[in-house]
């Protein structure tokens, strides 16, 4: 009985190692398969990482020259902005001398026609004066 048992153990022991060897053929392959999917992925995916390099390289340069180009907008509008008030100023300056000046003359005129038209009766007023201390009567 104890050889029956011991050759049930032998058998049993057998089958274990057949599946532990057919398991590890196993898995060696399927090793070998991923190993090979891992490398088919890193030779797709090298040209997509230059092509990402190479588009943020090209998204760094855009946004460089864009940062220019909003520079030279900046200082051509402040470069405008300053002319067209320089340009106003003078403008004002060349309206508001001359309608100054009329004012200056239309301020004059009035001085004047203000003094011969008070002065006017004035003066007859003097006279009539005058006349009545020469007339004997």
């Amino acid at each position: 009985m104890s050889d029956l048992f011991l050759g049930i153990i032998a058998v049993s022991v057998l089958v274990m190692a057949i599946l532990q060897v057919g398991a590890i053929l196993f898995l060696a392959r399927y090793a070998k398969r991923v190993m090979t999917i891992t490398e088919e992925l890193q030779r797709e995916i090298k040209p997509l990482m230059a092509k990402v390099s190479a588009i943020a390289d090209e998204a760094q340069r855009a946004t460089a020259l864009a940062a220019k180009q909003v520079e030279r907008v900046d200082a051509l509008v402040g470069d405008v902005t300053r002319r067209v008030q320089e340009t106003t100023s003078a403008i004002q300056s060349i309206v508001t001398a001359p309608v100054r000046q009329g004012s200056m003359l239309f301020s004059a005129l009035r001085g004047i026609l203000t003094a011969v038209m008070t002065s006017t009766p004035d003066r007859r007023l003097d006279r009539d004066e005058e006349e009545d201390a020469l007339f004997v009567g």
